[in-house]
């Protein structure tokens, strides 16, 4: 048999606290059947009549994956307590036997129990929610994050006393659904439609310079940037940053990595994950070096007041600049570099279409590149829809 049951350690004078956790947390909130939960004294999730207690005890915690121990003022004063807890040191792994301090108690006051470590004071949401997040895959790792977080909010309104602060903000919680929708779908698709208000659903080719510069200016504030992605022929990166140059043209990553666009097309979609940022990279002449190296190069060193020293010396950390040696740590040197040649590129995230598709974009780009296929609409959307969708976009939608 699967060793999936949750073990409920608590005190009988404490049960009306586990019973509403039972009830709004585990089966309300994530969905987890009556017969995986095991708390002794409970109706219809513990001990029947005429059962040896000690034997099914015994039982109980051999098929837990997990013990969840309501520790509080009477569980310490109680020694069935902390046979139990015993128990399940022994019978589980550590990091699966966790401790859950009720408002009576401190982390200060759990003696030789010594479990802060694993432990969660169980009066502010956000811990619940961590606790839930930390243990999912012993609990429901396909739990619904939008009930949960109602149930979270019936139990806290029945079990936090009456002189608690109950104003505490419920943080967004880190899960698959927030980091795929809103930290990355939503906000991009809010960029999107907030940059070209007067555009329907679909694909555009964004003509004006102006436009374009308000797009990206928009995505530069963006604190998605870091798990966005930059697909072209040669291959992708995190985008990380975006930040105009006096020439008007744009710094991506942390390479800085100049681009001069020429044209850009632009989705916005009703179905999130087909947005994109497509534009064209034109070719850009190399820099010239500043420094006694002298010469053109496409990967360089900017200083800080603008003057240029050669790649080896960035990474060397000294250039030799009218005979004298410089420390460039001392200059805030950055890198910057150049294509050889232009490139047709992609924006999105890991959970757009064309983020989750890696291999399958940058050939395409590679195609667009080339010409062997011409950049319009309908072989976008085509080229879009022969896409796989990410699974956390199948499972939300």
């Amino acid at each position: 048999m699967e060793n999936n049951k949750i073990f409920i350690s608590h005190s009988s004078k404490d049960i009306d606290f586990v019973d509403s956790f039972v009830k709004h947390i585990l089966r309300l909130g994530l969905d987890i059947p009556a017969d995986r939960i095991f708390c002794s004294s409970m109706e219809g999730h513990g001990i029947k009549s005429g059962e040896y207690i000690p034997d099914r005890l015994k039982t109980e915690m051999e098929l837990a994956s997990i013990a969840l121990l309501f520790i509080s003022k009477n569980y310490k004063e109680s020694e069935v307590c902390l046979n139990e807890v015993g128990a399940a040191w022994v019978s589980l792994e550590k990091t699966n036997v966790i401790p859950i301090l009720l408002p009576d108690v401190d982390f200060k006051d759990l003696g030789f129990l010594d479990l802060n470590r694993l432990g969660i004071k169980l009066n502010e949401k956000k811990d619940l929610i961590k606790l839930i997040n930390d243990n999912k895959n012993e609990l429901n790792p396909s739990f619904d994050p939008c009930l949960i977080y109602e149930q979270i909010e019936a139990f806290f309104y029945e079990t936090v006393p009456e002189n608690f602060n109950g104003e505490i903000e419920v943080p967004k919680e880190v899960n698959e659904w927030n980091e795929c929708f809103e930290k990355n779908l939503i906000p991009f698709d809010h960029i999107i439609r907030k940059a070209i208000p007067a555009h329907e659903d679909g694909i555009h080719m964004i003509e004006d310079k102006q436009t374009q510069n308000k797009i990206l200016k928009e995505l530069s504030k963006a604190e998605f940037l870091r798990t966005f992605w930059y697909k072209k022929a040669e291959g992708d990166y995190y985008v990380e940053k975006l930040k105009q140059t006096p020439t008007g043209n744009w710094l991506v990553s942390v390479f800085n990595w100049e681009i001069k666009i020429s044209e850009m097309w632009v989705a916005k979609d009703t179905e999130m994950q087909y947005e994109f940022i497509l534009f064209h990279s034109e070719q850009l002449p190399p820099f010239e070096v500043d420094s006694d190296v002298g010469g053109k190069e496409y990967n360089v060193g900017v200083l800080t007041d603008g003057t240029i020293v050669s790649e080896n010396e960035r990474l060397n950390g000294y250039a030799i600049i009218n005979g004298e040696t410089i420390d460039l740590d001392k200059h805030g040197v950055e890198p910057r570099l150049r294509d050889r040649k232009a490139h047709w590129v992609f924006f999105g995230s890991g959970y757009h279409k064309i983020g989750f598709n890696p291999d399958e974009t940058i050939d395409f780009c590679e195609k667009l590149d080339k010409g062997e296929i011409e950049v319009n609409s309908e072989n976008i959307i085509k080229f879009l829809r022969s896409l796989r969708n990410h699974p956390i976009i199948i499972k939300w939608r």
